[in-house]
């Protein structure tokens, strides 16, 4: 994986202040410099590690902290004023952007005090869910601007969900109304199934499933999707039977939310191919007896989208009017 610096064409950067911003996952941790209009100006990202036990990634958070300080290194360099930094997290955060739970990341301080010691000492920090990053990067500068409202997904290593209201994500009372991944399959798709939605269609899922198949250990759904254009049956079926799983769900919760449209994002939400077909079938079949379903869109911002959301995490947490 690039642990180098990647260019981002927009423009000549000196002398223009931005946020820090880091998007941080089971992957990679991403991080780039955002302006106040939404332009990222740098960008940079490394391989999230694996802790040496419970397989939880980026122990300590020290990847998290290496990110943003060659961050500010960046930007001292290209001559970026940095005015806060913002970072999105694949766990459950609360209204004080506080992780409260450890699903993914192996954390024993909370990030706002690793990021403010470690890394940015000075600067404000503030902290947000990955996936309410990235529907509030896409509600401010991607497709979902100007839309009242849209329901956004987040499908990539794993999968998680956001409702947006007036250009917000709707956290919850406890910021957990993003877990779409503990959905069930549903038993028109798969009556067998046991686990969960995430376990079915998300990137990790799609991987085991097929791994469960038999053969070599496939890591993800890429190389399940390059199984299956090479002509693998069962690559093809797990890809499908996961697209038919989400289409699905999603045709569901469009009877209970209501949402002017549904946005897909992440890596593999983003991508192309079967799984993709499947998931708009399924949906435009759950919803068949309703007049003019809600469209899908793709997510605009594509991969950026975390890093543009979390430079707004500061501002919304009155910690700066950088990008009010």
């Amino acid at each position: 994986m690039n642990t180098s610096p990647i260019p981002a064409p927009a423009g000549e950067p000196s002398g223009r202040a931005a946020v820090a911003a880091l998007d941080v996952g089971g992957t990679k941790i991403a991080a780039g410099l955002v302006t106040a209009d939404g332009v990222l100006l740098h960008r940079r990202e490394l391989p999230t590690a694996t802790a040496a036990e419970g397989g939880l990634r980026d122990p300590g958070l020290a990847g998290t902290a290496r990110a943003a300080r060659a961050l500010l290194d960046d930007a001292a360099r290209l001559g970026v004023t940095v005015t806060a930094l913002g970072a999105g997290f694949p766990e459950y955060v609360d209204a004080d952007g506080m992780l409260t739970s450890r699903e993914v990341l192996a954390w024993d301080v909370q990030p706002a005090a690793v990021l403010a010691v470690e890394a940015a000492p000075g600067l404000p920090v503030a902290v947000g869910s990955d996936v309410r990053c990235g529907a509030l990067g896409e509600a401010r500068h991607g497709v979902g601007r100007g839309l009242p409202d849209f329901f956004y997904v987040s499908l990539g290593t794993g999968l998680s969900s956001t409702l947006v209201l007036d250009g917000r994500p709707v956290a919850g009372r406890r910021g957990e109304a993003i877990a779409l991944g503990e959905w069930e399959v549903p038993a028109s798709v798969d009556p067998d199934w046991r686990g969960n939605l995430e376990q079915y269609c998300s990137g990790r899922g799609i991987g085991a499933r097929r791994t469960a198949c038999g053969g070599s250990p496939v890591p993800g759904a890429r190389e399940v999707t390059a199984l299956a254009r090479s002509g693998d049956p069962a690559a093809a079926r797990v890809l499908t039977t996961a697209g038919q799983a989400l289409g699905t769900v999603l045709g569901q919760l469009v009877r209970v939310l209501d949402p002017s449209a549904i946005v897909l994002g992440g890596g593999l939400g983003t991508g192309d191919g079967p799984l993709h077909t499947a998931l708009r079938e399924a949906y435009a079949h759950t919803t068949r007896t309703r007049p003019a379903p809600p469209p899908i869109h793709r997510a605009a911002l594509g991969p950026d989208a975390g890093l543009i959301g979390a430079a707004a995490l500061p501002a919304l947490s009155g910690l700066t009017a950088a990008l009010s």
